[in-house]
């Protein structure tokens, strides 16, 4: 048991480094193409460096001088904590949401679903320009700020907009996924059975249903994450959010895109690794 643990550990840890290098190798290749021009020299010169940079977290600047420790740092968890409150923002209205539909609007569920995809397809960022422009209508005809809808310095920072931006598309997602597996479940006969030995609706729901269930929605979890990174970058720019997103796009280098995409696959690989364990422990 030691020694398969220990075997598992180790190949955690080759799969990380080599999920690095394969970042390293594919941020530097505009260094490849400097120019238009064919520089494999300059490619291998510069994936060494990096390398070497990252695994030892020295001499790492953005602009050429800058140190980029400090700054990158403080966007990441500033990155990591919005994208976290968005998260538990959305799995909490898309239970809150699966539930209402479950209990209440069965005979409707269809109907609200269909309604749910013709939101889903709407563009994100017209939907983020959307807020912001009832947010400036109100204010315009009626003197009201209730929202700020745009980040103007740490004392000033956006939060509500660029929340409702980031968890929508994940809480319209999840609650499509979780009614459709609900009434799946629903289906089964181990429910037909519950109900014949006289067990409540609410107990077979919360108890079995969404038991059953969790597996799915683990197996959704990458979609996810993916789903709300590439929305964070439209909302860390349409907002003015202080984040690593942002500092990217203002401070464009190869050094600073690797090591950035580097701190975001790093917490999100050891959950992925997390949940496959627990799947071959059950």
């Amino acid at each position: 048991m030691v020694v398969k643990s220990a075997i598992r550990f180790i190949t955690v840890i080759l799969q990380y480094i080599a999920g690095v290098l394969l970042f390293i190798l594919v941020g530097s290749l505009p260094v490849l193409m400097r120019d238009l021009n064919f520089d494999s020299e300059g490619y291998f010169h510069t994936v060494r460096e990096l390398t070497v940079k990252i695994f030892t977290l020295s001499n790492l600047t953005y602009n050429g001088e800058r140190e980029m420790l400090p700054a990158v740092m403080e966007r990441f968890f500033y990155s990591m904590k919005t994208l976290g409150i968005a998260f538990l923002t959305a799995m909490a209205i898309a239970f809150l949401l699966s539930y209402l539909i479950v209990l209440f609007f069965e005979k409707k569920k269809d109907y609200i679903l269909s309604f749910i995809e013709i939101i889903r397809s709407v563009p994100d960022v017209l939907w983020m320009f959307l807020l912001q422009a009832i947010v400036i209508w109100i204010y315009k005809t009626f003197g009201v700020k209730f929202i700020q809808t745009v980040s103007l310095g740490s004392e000033n920072r956006a939060f509500l907009l660029p929340l409702i931006s980031l968890s929508m598309p994940i809480f319209l997602f999840l609650t499509q996924i979780m009614v459709l597996k609900i009434f799946e479940e629903l289906d089964k006969q181990y429910i037909t059975f519950a109900k014949a030995k006289g067990l409540s609706y609410l107990y077979m729901l919360n108890i079995h249903v969404i038991r059953n269930i969790r597996q799915d929605l683990l197996g959704h979890f990458k979609t996810i994450i993916w789903m709300m990174l590439s929305t964070l970058v439209m909302v860390e720019y349409i907002f003015n959010l202080d984040g690593l997103m942002l500092f990217n796009i203002k401070h464009i280098s190869v050094e600073l895109f690797v090591f950035s995409c580097i701190l975001f696959f790093t917490p999100f690989f050891i959950i992925y690794r997390l949940i496959d364990f627990r799947r071959l422990s059950i």
